[in-house]
């Protein structure tokens, strides 16, 4: 971020540039214990409880998608609501509250896009347009964690306005942090992938067709190709504990390092053809995409499962796919992706 930007938002923090705190930006023995709370909720084997909540809103998407008469803007019109009302009903967030929270993701990982932020704001007014964001945010999980305290529910909003390290309830800022890690990456991240798949889909109906005659195996090929290829977390920065050499490159303790997942998601050292989409490739070797060690995304099982569903359910319905125009990629260099993807889908 801007130097400027930083000084502000360190002004208005007391001396840290994370206007939020949350998983990504601590580390042990803060972590483990934090991410402890929730992990459990976020394996397959727990993932079962929301099925429902994905076979749904894939039905919603398909039946727009049958209202519009088949020529949308995929990215808007059906991927940026499609993983939101999962991730929403997870959080017992009401629906009439979901354009809310879509809004305030956009602003907090995109406040330069113009389709966000009106064109001409000066830096100062786009640091502003993001303390702002975190302000309302602030004010909407404070009431929730009340309700939620009251009124305990069996929903991930509960579970963290109840939690407890060691018999003592979380602190605010930990807790703020929790509700919007998993209010945010939630959705905007898989929406950014689903529109991958159909952005290549589009154009490879030879893949389509595997889809079709196969969706329950090839749904998941094609959702992890489409991630790969994605990488909508564009990097994280992280600090060097120690001295350290990487290939030819000297680090020191103290400095900081950008970690480009879209880089590492296509090494040509270690994936054939790196940049061409073939979810039949071998992918025993890990992209980046999720990161790595401690930090590994929470949700990446859910991910994966959210948009297998809405492909296999999508090859029932879906006859074709072809693109009626070029995509369209947000301005964000921190969580970005397809917000523009016109095409013309035909139905069964």
């Amino acid at each position: 971020m801007p130097t400027a930007r930083e000084d502000e938002i360190k002004a208005f923090t007391g001396g840290t540039v994370h206007i939020i705190k949350s998983l990504v930006s601590i580390d042990k023995p803060e972590h483990p214990p934090l991410r402890m709370l929730t992990q459990g909720w976020f394996m397959p084997k727990n993932l079962s409880r929301l099925q429902g909540a994905m076979d749904a809103s894939a039905e919603t998407a398909l039946e727009r998608l049958a209202g519009s008469g088949g020529e949308c803007d995929f990215a808007q019109d059906i991927a940026l609501e499609y993983p939101l009302r999962v991730i929403m009903a997870a959080m017992g967030i009401p629906s009439g509250d979901y354009p809310k929270m879509l809004k305030l993701t956009q602003e907090l990982f995109s406040p330069e896009d113009p389709d966000v932020s009106a064109d001409g704001k000066t830096q100062e007014e786009v640091t502003a347009g993001i303390i702002n964001t975190f302000l309302e945010f602030h004010a909407y999980f404070t009431a929730l964690t009340a309700d939620r305290k009251a009124n305990p529910r069996d929903d991930l909003a509960s579970l963290i306005a109840n939690a407890e390290i060691d018999g003592q309830p979380i602190g605010e800022a930990e807790q703020l942090g929790y509700y919007i890690i998993v209010a945010t990456a939630g959705h905007d991240t898989t929406s950014f992938s689903l529109s991958e798949a159909i952005w290549h889909l589009a154009q490879h109906p030879d893949l389509f067709a595997e889809l079709k005659a196969n969706p329950g195996e090839m749904s998941k090929k094609i959702v992890e190709e489409a991630i790969r290829l994605a990488s909508p977390v564009r990097h994280f920065l992280r600090t060097a504990t120690e001295d350290i050499r990487i290939g030819d490159k000297q680090f020191h303790e103290g400095d900081t390092l950008m970690l480009w997942f879209p880089s590492g998601s296509r090494d040509e050292a270690v994936f054939d053809d790196p940049d061409t989409f073939n979810p039949h490739r071998d992918m025993s070797t890990r992209h980046a995409s999720f990161g790595h060690g401690a930090h590994i995304c929470l949700g990446m099982h859910l991910a994966r499962q959210e948009n297998a569903a809405f492909l296999a359910r999508m090859a029932e319905r879906v006859k074709s796919i072809e693109l009626t125009g070029e995509p369209e990629f947000n301005h964000s260099h921190f969580v970005g992706g397809i917000k523009h993807l016109p095409v013309k889908i035909e139905l069964e």
